[in-house]
């Protein structure tokens, strides 16, 4: 039995640094109410997890809260700046000089990155409006986080036509993995059901220095994601780089933060 996986099944701690790429400040939302998503509960639980650093986005999909919600993002990042990176959040409804006023807004204020959500926010020029940001963030040069690229084939697109951006593709599938495995700024987060033997296929398809760990805290729990790829049947280095280098070669190359 690994060395991980047989602490994680008598409930120690597991004494690896872990590096989250998709993590959630919660609470503070009308639509997407998440009550255990207190700022400082979260922390408190990234330490004793020895979770070392989280790239953060806010969790309001709806309405106009997305700005409210990225206030509230950049004092977070700025007050807890050790631990936090910020992707902003974007809602594609909105006029395009809107969203571009947000995005330099955020990125002026210390954000790193972007969160696009679309599939809960019924927008209905989803490729254009996505295209548009993704025309921002190759202008600013900043890594976007989607929940989802749609298809293999606009994902493909974007990555062609819009060079310095690192794409994030936000909850695992193996639709991505092509383009994971043939584009080098193309990044694949575990978040989703794992069900048994999905990560054993994963380490053996796709890149495994692309595959990151996300957590998708405040809105599910840690053991939800890490424990399918601590119970894996995979060497433990493998779970060391899904759980923390992989993320942290991303924060230390593409972000430019130690």
């Amino acid at each position: 039995m690994s060395n991980l996986k047989e602490r994680f099944l008598k409930g120690e701690k597991l004494e690896i640094e872990l590096y989250d790429i998709h993590a959630h400040i919660g609470k503070f939302n009308r639509d997407y109410p998440v009550f255990a998503g207190d700022i400082e509960e979260i922390l408190k639980e990234m330490e004793r997890i020895n979770i070392k650093k989280a790239i953060v986005m806010p969790l309001g999909v709806y309405g106009a809260e997305w700005f409210y919600q990225n206030e509230k993002l950049i004092n977070d990042c700025k007050k807890y700046s050790e631990k936090l990176i910020g992707f902003c959040l974007i809602n594609l409804n909105f006029p395009e000089k809107v969203i571009e006023k947000e995005i330099e807004g955020c990125l002026k204020n210390g954000i790193k990155g972007i969160k696009l959500i679309a599939a809960y926010q019924n927008c209905q020029d989803l490729e254009k409006k996505t295209e548009f940001v993704c025309e921002c963030a190759h202008n600013y040069k900043v890594p976007i986080l989607n929940h989802s690229w749609q298809s293999p084939e606009f994902l493909e697109k974007m990555v062609r036509k819009y060079k310095n951006v690192h794409y994030i593709c936000g909850h695992f599938s193996f639709v991505w993995k092509d383009i994971v495995n043939n584009y080098e700024n193309v990044w694949l987060c575990t978040c989703n059901y794992l069900e048994f033997g999905v990560v054993e296929r994963m380490v053996e398809e796709i890149r495994n220095d692309r595959i990151c760990w996300g957590s998708d805290f405040s809105d599910l729990h840690f053991g939800f994601t890490l424990g399918p790829i601590l119970l894996a049947s995979i060497r433990d280095e493998i779970k060391i780089k899904i759980l923390g280098e992989n993320t942290k070669n991303f924060i230390k190359n593409v972000i430019k933060q130690e």
